[in-house]
């Protein structure tokens, strides 16, 4: 349930390795990397180790920013196109060093989606924790080596190493590449370039990615190592780092990551077009700002069988990889077959329409999933008496949230997953009788089936970029499954399909184990609500109050879309009656329902989100604006006689 999870994230930016014990070989660590790569330069092997690191991404993606060692970046630069250039080579004994998921998670994924060698290890690997054997290590090295430094190295001794060549740099990294970058390399091939088994000690800040990728292509039969700052005490004859003085925390840092080879970072994300047109740019920006990129992004828009469709123009279309535009209304199973159909990478993720992500999403999903196989979503259900779904059951994720990972029985609004997970769900019978429900139950049912669970990722109060969805949109936009069960036809649907679905074999996490509930609570809090939302409703609360003795035993009525429905019933202690819900089954303003209620006479508060569509049968049935109904603050408030 909690237990199998042991990486966490406790602050932004940085995963934690909670419990080392128990991680899997899919864990690699600094100390094991030193070792092996170590043993390599001992016996003689010619391979290349290049370390990317923050100021290597700032500078490929173009950013302005200050050195640590000085040195300024202004934007995009000749050294920032070289540096990405040199992310390409594939090698089989061609290393990056990159940045882990427990000192710059961000970097760390950025660095996986953009190199393409499985070949990679951490940045710091000379440093931290390791730095005091390596300073032991170098000094005991004898090799014929050449060396690359800052120019302050110059004439300096390096432990015993039979210096042939010594190159400098100078301090800017951006200037000197721009003037005397490609010089250098071209002054080492002619002198140099066609020696064997030499040893090359290559500490010249973001300039030794460039130079080693290029004097690699020109002869791998040598040994290229970027030592970085390890090689400071020799260049500058002083301490320049934290790292260097015992006692520190830097000096104690041990670091952790996955093995690369043994991993996928490839993510295809599907996001659903239906009635919310309007949201779908800002939906995709927060798709393509994930720390996780996306390899492949696709659209499926869903039809609107009613009064109106939505046409997308081709300015946003053509920001999908591909897309699928049904004429009619498939329902909630069609998005899934379409990612069946054009999704490739081991990882799927699709979205309702409704729910804007935050930066950190598909790494959360895809960080747990690391950790155990299965689901995961972003609205976590656990029910607690299935017989009598879509009640009596516990909510988790973006409005509820979570301090860690938790299993629950199904979960909505976002479904990330592997993609083989599609097929054994689209084989169950359940697409075909039932079109607007159960394809979250099948999906974890399918995976159940596997052997893989269904769960949550920490929804953390403090730590926004990795919920699923940001409660700022999700209350606005959001429609929260419990809303469905107001409908009474989806409610006995949803019924239904659990009870196939169960007599099918699947049995909910309470069924088997009914002490998970205390653990499950243990990590879950309150309602997430905004609170300009809260203090207006509270407000409308009370108007609603006092009016009330202007019109008798009235009863004050509310109407809006589904979504609205859980936040209103608990902040107004609604009846279901009191409560009417606008759409039906396909999410189509049920104009009867409205006027027959309008026609029982109360006070009407209409949400604006159903304005633009209801106004049209207001005016057609007499009634004024400003007379019989107002638009104000939000709502509609319509006063019948």
């Amino acid at each position: 349930m909690l237990e199998k999870f042991y990486i966490t994230c406790e602050e932004e930016n940085h995963w934690t390795l909670t419990d080392a014990a128990r991680a899997d070989d899919k864990i690699i660590f600094l100390k094991d990397e030193y070792e092996k790569f170590w043993q390599k330069i001992l016996r003689g092997e010619n391979f290349a180790l290049s370390r990317y690191d923050d100021g290597e991404r700032g500078l490929i993606l173009g950013r302005k920013f200050e050195a640590q060692e000085g040195w300024n970046s202004s934007g995009e630069s000749l050294l920032g196109k070289a540096l990405r250039e040199s992310l390409n080579v594939d090698a089989p004994n061609f290393y990056y060093g990159i940045s882990c998921p427990c000192c710059d998670a961000a970097a760390y994924y950025w660095y996986l989606r953009n190199i393409k060698s499985p070949n990679v290890t951490f940045s710091n690997i000379w440093l931290n924790a390791n730095f005091k054997a390596f300073q032991s290590d170098f000094q005991k090295l004898e090799r014929d080596a050449v060396l690359i430094t800052n120019w302050r190295g110059k004439g300096k001794t390096f432990g015993r190493l039979n210096v042939k060549r010594h190159y400098v740099v100078s301090d800017d990294c951006v200037k000197f590449w721009a003037e005397d970058g490609e010089n250098l390399i071209r002054q080492i091939i002619a002198e140099i370039g066609h020696e064997k088994n030499l040893f090359y000690v290559v500490s010249a800040g973001p300039l030794s990615c460039v130079i080693i990728a290029a004097l690699f292509k020109n002869n791998p039969e040598n040994c290229y190592i970027d030592f970085g700052s390890a090689t400071d005490l020799m260049t500058h004859e002083k301490i320049t780092h934290p790292y260097m003085i015992d006692g520190t925390p830097y000096a104690e840092q041990s670091c952790w990551m996955f093995d690369r080879k043994k991993i996928s970072v490839d993510v295809d994300v599907v996001l659903t077009c239906y009635k919310r047109p309007q949201i779908l740019k800002q939906q995709l920006d927060a798709i393509k700002n994930q720390t996780l990129a996306p390899r492949r992004i696709f659209l499926y828009q869903d039809g609107i069988n009613g009064y109106y469709k939505v046409e997308l123009n081709d300015k946003i279309l053509n920001e999908f990889d591909a897309y699928k535009i049904a004429e009619t209304n498939g329902g909630v199973w069609k998005r899934f077959e379409f990612a069946k159909e054009i999704c490739k990478s081991p990882y799927v993720c699709l979205f309702d329409d409704d729910t804007i992500p935050g930066a950190r999403w598909l790494e959360n999903c895809h960080m747990n999933s690391l950790q155990n196989r299965g689901v995961y979503g972003t609205n976590g259900v656990l029910l607690t008496k299935p017989e009598k779904y879509p009640q009596n059951f516990l909510n988790v994720g973006w409005h509820r949230a979570n301090s860690k990972t938790c299993a629950v029985d199904l979960v909505g609004h976002s479904w990330f997953f592997e993609r083989e997970y599609l097929k054994p769900m689209l084989a169950k019978p359940y697409s075909k009788k039932y079109k607007f429900v159960g394809e979250d139950m099948t999906l974890s049912f399918s995976a159940a089936e596997q052997g893989f669970g269904t769960y949550v990722p920490q929804h953390p109060v403090k730590i926004l970029s990795l919920w699923g969805s940001l409660p700022e949109f999700g209350w606005q936009y959001g429609d929260d499954e419990i809303a469905i069960h107001k409908n009474s036809a989806n409610a006995q649907m949803m019924l239904d399909v659990l009870k196939e679905i169960r007599a099918s074999g699947w049995k909910c996490l309470l069924e088997q184990n009914p002490t998970y509930v205390n653990e499950f609570s243990s990590v879950v809090g309150q309602i997430t609500k905004p609170d300009e939302t809260i203090s207006f409703l509270q407000a409308l609360k009370t108007g609603a109050k006092n009016l009330l003795p202007f019109f008798g035993k009235k009863t004050p009525i509310f109407l809006g879309e589904k979504k609205y429905s859980p936040l209103i019933q608990e902040i107004f202690n609604l009846r279901p009656e009191n409560y009417h819900v606008l759409e039906n089954e396909n999410d189509e303003i049920e104009t009867a329902r409205l006027f027959d209620t309008l026609r029982r006479g109360a006070i009407h508060i209409f949400f604006i989100d159903v304005y633009s569509d209801i106004k049209p049968f207001l005016e057609q049935w007499g009634l004024e604006e400003n007379i019989d109904f107002t638009d104000g603050r939000g709502v509609l408030v319509a006063v019948m006689d």
